[in-house]
């Protein structure tokens, strides 16, 4: 079962109304600024509660069942599985059946095949409420007609709002069907002990088709006379690996060399086909050949990896070790010069706790000491980056239909690999017999040729560009720990912890140790910063607002901080607002077993992140027309400090955004099962049986007032809280 895991609380009615009738008129003679729909509704008592309209409690089933088993040198697993879910969202459903083989037969002593091969289905039809809508939708307005049906617009006066509910009527039908195979051949070759060649090929292809029609019941269909939209879109990715490897041991020495050439490959073919104006809507989307407008498009995209690597691996007396690795790649993305990188590393390792004289062998059974070095690529840009690319802009001329285009993109034949070069210095140990362990590790990586897309000037039509720019340099430290904290025959506790920080900055961008406040990218700040206007409280009619910095203002206004104090507010007041990146993760398991019965607990926080929070900005409109969560607003009577007056222009056409703190502590995931005894379990002719029951984002502690500190959007579907019951059974 699943439901919303929190809602910020949205304005009904009534409160709606008197909000409404401040803003425009004052409170006073508000009538005149209600429409007919409004004024029925108050009279009424009705409030549209569109977020719970669009919303229901969610289910959620999965079954799995395998087979394993094998005889001589084959050796087989089949796996089937269904899972369905009925999201929080109404119309959110997803379906997807699996079934999966892995295989392995051996041809004698030297060679060896095997396939890992998966099959799947995956429905995703459906089309929920528009969440955005439903957040902002006036509650005095309708969601449904006298005869039941929703309405097409809810807003009789005002048809520039679509029913935000218009969804649950679509037409839509989005089904994938995906084929994954991952294969292998090994042969140990007779001519050399410890040599052996592996061939690694892999297949991943899918297929999504999707066919959607707005009919004449909704505001989209209305208009168009029925809309239409087909897409069909296919998927491949392949990879192709021929792999070399030696290993040898002699005396105290160990030696495992790789060589590996491999390629692979990604195709993506996109074809759709929208329509509009249509006889009926009997036919949905099957009767594109009936409508009357027609916007046909098709789209190919390919890029192709090349990769070689060695690495050698050398073990001495099984304390020390060293790793040599020496990659080098190709994207067929990058510019013609540039299409290569290499990219070498070296680790080294040492396990103190084996040597002799080591004086802690009580305390400290395991200690190993590693450090590293080495640089690696990225080359996370989309193809045809490097080319001047134009784009369709057909038009009409005396009725005749003529093609044309623009510019698009502008091209850039100098991209090449972003690289990264890291220095980590780390230990993994062990404490009292391993009843203590953790893992240490410390590293300081410098990022150059970012991949980024600039910002510039529109003039000639085309505002970014995909360019390596500047350098970046992280510095962190992650701890990890399992303990065993008790153990009994019966009864035993065991915690995990783990955390991390992180701090990022930009060392330089276009070499001439400049900021680009276009771009908002700054020497010695992060890439991705929080950077503007900051909120300084509200005027109250006891300041000096004309001998201020703000001279226009009025009491209830927006108060804006003077940050270089000269005494006006313009651009030279930005300045930097929290931080985006968080100053620290951390997570908390803990595991409790006490006879047959296990509990499992997770926490996990994120800390030090700061975020504009959309739903407190002024988004009433200014004659009212939006919903927004309930505000204390501003006034004579009750002069606060947090948030200005209910009217227009408040901010001063200053784009001040309200920032929160986003930290939260989250109670991720509980655990509890019970595994039979097998007395039991004998008399029930099955090998192993446990049942368990599991919550979900049961709990978070956080002093965001959104949908969840975690969400992109504010607007978006609502994060839900879950509770799971399983059984699981092996014969």
């Amino acid at each position: 079962m699943q439901e919303i895991a929190h809602l910020p609380r949205l304005m009904t009615a009534a409160e709606f109304a008197e909000v409404k009738c401040q803003r425009v008129s004052a409170g006073e003679d508000c009538d005149a600024d209600f429409t007919a729909t409004e004024l029925a509704n108050m009279a009424a008592g009705e409030s549209v509660d569109w977020v719970g309209l669009a919303t229901q409690t969610g289910t959620q089933q999965q079954h799995n069942v395998s087979v394993a088993g094998g005889t001589g040198g084959t050796h087989y697993r089949i796996s089937g599985s269904a899972l369905g879910v009925e999201g929080v969202a109404k119309n959110d459903s997803f379906d997807r059946y699996t079934f999966g083989l892995n295989l392995a037969q051996d041809f004698g002593t030297r060679l060896k095949v095997g396939t890992t091969t998966q099959l799947s289905r995956t429905d995703r039809s459906g089309l929920s409420a528009d969440f955005q809508d439903a957040f902002r939708m006036n509650p005095l307005t309708d969601a449904y007609q006298a005869d039941g049906s929703l309405t097409i617009y809810p807003w009789e006066e005002d048809t520039f709002f679509a029913n935000p509910l218009q969804g649950l009527l679509v037409t839509d039908d989005d089904i994938t069907r995906r084929v994954f195979s991952s294969n292998f051949a090994e042969l140990q070759l007779p001519f050399l002990p410890g040599l052996s060649a592996r061939v690694n090929a892999g297949l991943d292809y899918a297929n999504g088709r999707l066919g959607r029609y707005y009919g004449r019941d909704t505001r989209t269909g209305f208009a168009a006379g029925g809309r239409a939209t087909t897409r069909d879109v296919s998927r491949s990715d392949w990879t192709l690996e021929n792999l070399l490897r030696y290993t040898r041991s002699f005396d105290l020495h160990t030696v495992d060399v790789t060589a590996l050439y491999g390629v692979s490959g990604h195709t993506q073919e996109d074809e759709r086909l929208t329509a509009e104006g249509f006889p009926n809507d009997v036919l949905t989307y099957y009767q594109p050949n009936l409508a009357r407008e027609f916007d046909p498009s098709h789209g190919i995209t390919e890029s192709n990896l090349i990769s070689q690597m060695l690495r050698l691996n050398y073990t001495y007396a099984s304390r020390y070790l060293v790793t040599l690795t020496a990659r080098r790649d190709g994207y067929s993305g990058f510019g013609r010069n540039h299409k290569y990188g290499v990219f070498p590393s070296v680790a080294l390792g040492w396990d103190v706790a084996d040597e002799t004289f080591w004086p802690f062998a009580d305390r400290f059974n395991a200690l190993k000491l590693r450090v590293s070095y080495g640089k690696s690529g990225n080359q996370a840009i989309s193809p045809y980056r490097t080319l001047a690319r134009l784009t369709d802009e057909s038009y009409v001329d005396d009725g005749v239909s003529l093609p044309g285009f623009k510019p698009a993109t502008l091209g850039n034949p100098e991209l090449r690999w972003e690289t990264t070069t890291t220095t980590n210095v780390g230990a993994d140990f062990g404490l009292l017999n391993d009843r203590i362990r953790g893992t240490l590790d410390v590293y300081r990586s410098r990022t150059s040729d970012l991949l980024l897309n600039r910002a510039i000037s529109p003039t000639h039509g085309i505002d970014v560009v995909t360019e390596n720019i500047g350098v970046t340099s992280n510095r962190g430290v992650e701890l990890s720990l399992s303990t065993l904290n008790v153990e009994t025959p019966r009864f035993s506790w065991r915690t995990d912890f783990n955390v991390a920080a992180d701090r990022s900055r930009i060392v330089d961008l276009y070499g001439n140790g400049e900021d680009d406040i276009v771009n908002q990218w700054f020497i010695g700040q992060p890439i991705d910063v929080n950077y503007g206007y900051a909120f300084d409280g509200i005027w109250q009619e006891s300041d000096d607002i004309a001998n201020s910095a703000q001279p226009t203002a009025k009491p209830g206004d927006v108060r804006v901080r003077d940050v270089n104090g000269d005494g006006t507010i313009d651009p030279e007041d930005r300045t930097f607002l929290g931080r985006v990146n968080p100053k620290y993760t951390a997570g908390l398991g803990s595991t409790v077993t006490y006879g047959a019965f296990t509990l499992n607990a997770y926490l996990y926080t994120v800390q030090g992140v700061t975020r504009a929070n959309e739903l407190l900005a002024d988004n009433l409109g200014d004659d009212g027309r939006y919903n927004t969560i309930l505000k204390h607003y501003w006034t004579p009577e009750d002069p606060i400090n947090t948030y200005p007056a209910n009217r227009p222009g408040t901010r001063l056409g200053l784009p001040v955004a309200y920032y929160q703190d986003a930290s939260f502590i989250r109670l991720k995931d509980v655990t509890l099962s019970y595994t039979l005894p097998q007395r039991l379990v004998g008399q029930l002719g099955v090998g192993a049986l446990r049942v368990y029951l599991d919550g979900r984002n049961l709990w978070t502690h956080t002093k965001w007032t959104g949908l969840d500190p975690e969400l992109r959007s504010q607007y978006s579907t609502p994060l839900e809280r879950s509770f799971v019951g399983g059984i699981d059974v092996s014969f």
